[in-house]
């Protein structure tokens, strides 16, 4: 019986970056020197993963992937959850984190609390990272990074260039969960995160929001990324109600060196990861 291994070298010109959801998760590789991808995958698991066990489906599948075991540069983690909230950075004590979670999440004693810094927000986000997988990837890659989704998608939305004097806003959409964000004179004024179950839900939040927060929609564009194509009824549904609409544009500083995805806002957080600063 022949064998054949896909096409993951070992090669420390390289570098991972892993998109991890209790759902499923996506990774890419890619070439440092060229800047070229040369491996992205996204896989779904069939069932909603406890996070006791996240981390057995995690190694399994990097396993068959043929990724653990590989060297790489840099490996970069992006975790997915509600289990977040921000702080303004003078208010910030990190000897405090659990406070800040306590209205979000129910936070266990035992539980690790870790945080990002978003000076160019002026804010921190505290967080709870899925520690099993943490120590999985410590073991297999050695020293590694990661950032919650949420502060990759504040720091892209706080550089993006776009009248500042304008309010905009944006909706980024996993498997479960939708994270929503308004932005006004280049600040953050509104956040949160929801669970979902149809895209009657996204649309409900969509307008409490615009409600609560005076968005004028046939002004504010809102700006759509994650799992949502051009046409489907999450963006026919926002695009009847919400008159301008658009999907976003991810960092370009990474290049596709075969076949570019139809729909790249799709994976904007793995499109990001790479060469975000945090």
């Amino acid at each position: 019986m022949t064998q054949q291994k896909n096409n993951i070298d070992s090669n420390t010109n390289r570098a991972l970056s892993i998109l991890i959801n209790r759902n499923g998760l996506s990774f890419l590789i890619y070439d440092t020197n060229h800047k070229d991808i040369v491996f992205l995958k996204s896989h779904d698991f069939v069932d909603y993963s406890p996070e006791e066990e996240l981390h057995h489906f995690i190694y399994k599948y990097l396993t068959e992937q043929e990724v653990i075991g590989q060297s790489f540069s840099d490996v970069r983690v992006c975790v997915v959850n509600n289990l977040s909230s921000f702080v303004p950075l003078p208010l910030f004590d990190k000897n405090k984190k659990a406070s800040y979670l306590e209205s979000h999440a129910d936070v266990r004693k035992q539980d690790y609390i870790s945080f990002d810094s978003l000076p160019s927000a002026q804010v921190a986000n505290v967080y709870i990272p899925y520690v099993n997988v943490n120590n999985m990837l410590l073991e297999s890659f050695g020293k590694f990074s990661y950032v919650h989704c949420s502060s990759l998608l504040l720091e892209v939305l706080s550089k993006q260039d776009v009248d500042k004097n304008e309010p905009y806003w944006f909706v980024h959409v996993q498997y479960d969960l939708a994270y929503f964000f308004l932005m006004k004179k280049g600040k953050l004024h509104f956040y949160n995160a929801f669970q979902w179950k149809n895209e009657k839900d996204l649309l409900y939040y969509a307008m409490a929001i615009a409600k609560n927060n005076a968005i004028e929609l046939e002004k504010a564009i809102l700006w759509i990324s994650g799992r949502v194509r051009p046409g489907d009824e999450i963006h026919q549904l926002l695009s009847n109600y919400v008159y301008k609409t658009s999907f976003f544009t991810p960092s370009k500083d990474l290049h596709f060196s075969s076949s570019k995805p139809l729909h790249p806002h799709i994976h904007t957080l793995l499109l990001e990861l790479p060469t975000c600063a945090l």
